[in-house]
């Protein structure tokens, strides 16, 4: 469990920090983790040997989470906002590039629940797993659009 206090003093990434499952693709795995002063977040199906996409240009806004997606074989990208939940979970919805307005895209604090096209998503933390082979690679190679 994440100590409030504790973060304060860390990096405003830490609470996001970990191995999570998302429930939007159930299978699909999360793994967060700060390098160099930047959140990167491959993601993976779970049992996979590589990442299939990942989350970038992270900003933490008190307890919620901003980025982009993109899938690294396909053309699904888009833009993704979680807030921390109760009991170990990110609460949030992400968008497909083509469901979202240039001016929203510009502008995250109108990244809501009420904003159209939100795909409601729920990441559960992971816990007493060790980072899996695949994220450890990614958090070391230089991978397209990671830094």
């Amino acid at each position: 469990m994440v100590n409030f206090k504790e973060s304060a003093n860390a990096s405003p990434f830490r609470p996001f920090e970990g191995l999570w499952i998302t429930t939007k693709s159930p299978g699909d795995l999360a793994c967060a983790k700060t390098v160099n002063g930047k959140l990167l977040i491959p993601y993976s199906r779970d049992g996979s040997a590589k990442p299939i996409g990942h989350y970038y240009d992270c900003i933490a806004i008190e307890k919620t989470l901003y980025c982009r997606f993109e899938h690294f074989d396909s053309a699904f990208a888009g833009f993704l906002f979680l807030a921390i939940g109760p009991n170990e979970t990110l609460k949030g919805g992400q968008w497909r590039n083509n469901q979202i307005s240039e001016t929203a895209r510009q502008n995250i604090s109108c990244w809501s629940e009420s904003l159209p096209g939100m795909q409601p998503i729920v990441w559960i933390r992971v816990l007493n797993r060790e980072t899996p082979v695949w994220a450890e690679k990614y958090f070391e190679q230089d991978w397209p659009n990671k830094l």
